[in-house]
């Protein structure tokens, strides 16, 4: 017999007729009761960022051997009950890079020329017309933008910033300290590009963002608790900063009333790999390497899973 995969949400048919139903049972199990139902019989899960896959979970699946990550992060999947039940992940690295890193630069140049405060202008139909002292943003040749990641994403968006005439540097998780704090001090724009991780988890804090200079900008295409929610409130509403923008937020989907209500924020809803050629990319390659799991091989997108010592 086949194979069967379970989805946890109906991703593109074609690709799934193209990749997985040659080899696999394909099964759709869209809401939790569904999912519990069938995963004792699953050989295989492809899962979004948005599902919690933990130990409760893994021990439904009795028969597993391969979560496919429909991400490239994995923050949301128990790696180590992962390890010790021996069942692979895979995920969709490189794919995204670029989709991601164009919205880094958009959200970038919106938080600069003050996008959030000119639309609500056209939108509340109080724009009287042109006045030279009218929402005066920032221009971003010869500025500094410091990126916290030195990954594929990280660096896909320093070539764009690099682009526009910025110049940039990098932190890394070996960053001591006074390293930080030396390169915050002449950030322009943070953006960050790091994964989740306890060691991450609210990186940018209260501390952190008074080294920043008060004409800073923001930018988080990331994963939402990387930030201080409660911090960067603070800061902005302070104009400790001059501007923030948000793909990712702390508690996602929920989005603080007090951060909506900023001007000089910019706010949208996870879109970072939101194009047609990223997200086909990155179904086409979950499904890959779900099936070479399948058929005992190691396929190239797959996670280095680590058993607690």
């Amino acid at each position: 017999m086949k194979p069967l995969v379970v989805l946890t949400y109906p991703l593109r048919e074609n690709l799934v007729r193209e990749e997985l139903s040659p080899s696999c049972r394909v099964v759709i199990a869209d809401t939790p009761a569904k999912l519990r139902k069938i995963l004792p019989q699953a050989d295989a899960l492809v899962s979004l960022v948005t599902d919690r896959v933990d130990k409760k979970l893994l021990t439904l699946g009795k028969r597993l051997k391969v979560v496919g990550n429909h991400a490239v992060g994995y923050d949301n999947i128990d790696l180590a009950e992962c390890a010790r039940r021996k069942i692979a992940v895979v995920n969709t690295p490189e794919v995204l890079n670029r989709s991601t890193a164009e919205l880094t630069l958009a959200l970038t140049l919106a938080a600069a020329r003050r996008f959030r405060e000119g639309m609500d202008l056209c939108n509340r139909r109080k724009f009287r017309g042109w006045t030279p002292d009218m929402l005066w943003g920032q221009e971003l040749r010869g500025k500094t933008a410091v990126i916290v990641g030195k990954g594929r994403i990280g660096s896909e968006a320093a070539r764009l910033f690099r682009g526009i005439g910025m110049k940039v540097d990098s932190i890394g998780s070996k960053e001591s300290e006074a390293g930080i704090r030396r390169k915050l001090f002449k950030a322009d724009v943070l953006s960050f590009h790091c994964p989740l991780t306890p060691q991450t988890h609210h990186w940018l804090n209260t501390r952190r963002i008074g080294f920043l200079p008060k004409t800073a900008i923001v930018i988080n295409t990331a994963r939402g608790p990387i930030i201080d929610e409660k911090a960067l409130i603070s800061a902005l509403r302070r104009k400790k900063l001059f501007a923030a923008g948000l793909d990712v937020y702390e508690f996602e989907p929920w989005i603080p009333p007090a951060l909506a209500r900023l001007p000089n924020v910019v706010l949208l809803p996870h879109l970072g790999s939101a194009t047609q050629t990223a997200r086909e990319a990155m179904a086409r390659t979950v499904f890959q390497g779900v099936v070479g799991i399948l058929n005992g091989k190691r396929p190239w997108n797959t996670v280095r899973l680590k058993t607690k010592k």
